[in-house]
């Protein structure tokens, strides 16, 4: 039994460094994209918006799960500890949390640009008080918590003796996955789908909107462009690559992860598969950033005010006669 534990146990070997080095990489780069991100929003006075509050919702979800989750299952691929049933219990937990809410701010995002570029600017502003973005960003919070708490209440303590470090991917079922339940998995697919479906038809109606309007908007950063001529074909192909861009980005990262989930509650599927659908699903987090500043020149503006700003500083403490000075006459 041993030696055939240790072949299955080095058989996975390969697999854990993989993702424990995916890890690492969507850790450092999806910490570092979603902190400067809210830096930015809160930094500076013009991106303090509506549209705004929601990305940064999503980053702050998208923060814990790249600066404190993954970091910890990187711990366990390495050194294969497993900790006691509580710790696992409040990992999944915080981690279903902070996905759940990472999705939905996505959808409240799509929300919001739908009813900005559909609906007349005096509906939208109806909508979209301050008190009544705070309730829908307090809400992305409130659900899921109350969700997740019927399965928290419902754990029970149980030893779990595993002879080598598993391969946790969270809601997958199996027995190399002991701390999953339908409830959990059930639950995240139905979000990932729903979360899909709004973004989806949300962006799909702004493109039909707006290929019929005067006013082009770019579904990515909405500057509206007034007085253009009906006959715009290259901003058409644009916003249709834009479109094309979100969707597509939705689609690959989050659709094969909640249906591997589905069909793997009635029969196993392969270590690959599951692997890969995982991965994508969590290189989300590291993308949520860039899927909504990469083309808007406010941030644009902001990060080059900031990059231009220190480098400015420097330059000008390297050239202070004073300073050259002082560090002439230093020994």
């Amino acid at each position: 039994m041993t030696n055939i534990t240790s072949a299955h146990c080095e058989g996975h070997v390969g697999t854990k460094v993989l993702v424990a080095t995916v890890y690492s990489l969507f850790s450092v780069s999806g910490t570092l994209a979603n902190v400067l991100v809210i830096y930015l929003v809160c930094s500076f006075k013009k991106l303090k918006t509506t549209s705004n509050a929601f990305i940064v919702n999503g980053c702050v979800s998208d923060l814990l799960v790249c600066a404190f989750w993954m970091p910890q299952e990187i711990i366990l691929l390495s050194t294969g500890r497993v900790e006691n049933h509580a710790y696992r219990v409040f990992m999944e937990g915080v981690f279903f949390l902070w996905m759940t809410v990472s999705l939905l701010s996505h959808a409240l995002i799509a929300l919001n640009r739908f009813v900005m570029i559909t609906k007349l600017p005096t509906v939208y502003h109806t909508v979209y008080q301050k008190r009544n973005t705070e309730w829908m960003i307090a809400m992305a919070w409130v659900l899921p918590l109350a969700f997740l708490l019927p399965w928290l209440f419902g754990q029970r303590p149980r030893e779990i003796s595993l002879s080598c470090p598993q391969l946790r991917l969270y809601v997958f079922l199996g027995q190399e996955v002991p701390l999953s339940s339908n409830y959990t998995a059930i639950l995240s697919a139905v979000t990932v789908l729903s979360q899909t479906a709004i973004v989806l038809h949300c962006y799909f109606r702004i493109f039909r909107k707006v290929q019929i309007s005067l006013k082009r908007v770019s579904v990515l950063n909405f500057q509206v462009v007034h007085n253009l001529p009906c006959s715009c074909p290259r901003k058409d192909k644009r916003l249709g690559l834009y479109v094309l861009i979100v969707c597509c980005v939705f689609a690959l990262t989050t659709e094969p992860f909640a249906w591997s989930v589905l069909y793997g509650l009635f029969q196993p599927l392969p270590r690959t598969l599951l692997t890969a659908s995982w991965l994508l699903f969590c290189f989300l987090f590291v993308l949520n950033p860039f899927i909504y500043t990469w083309k808007n020149e406010e941030f644009r503006r902001s990060f080059r005010a900031i990059v231009g700003g220190e480098l400015w500083k420097n330059t000008a403490i390297a050239t202070d006669p004073a300073v050259q000075t002082i560090s002439q006459n230093e020994p």
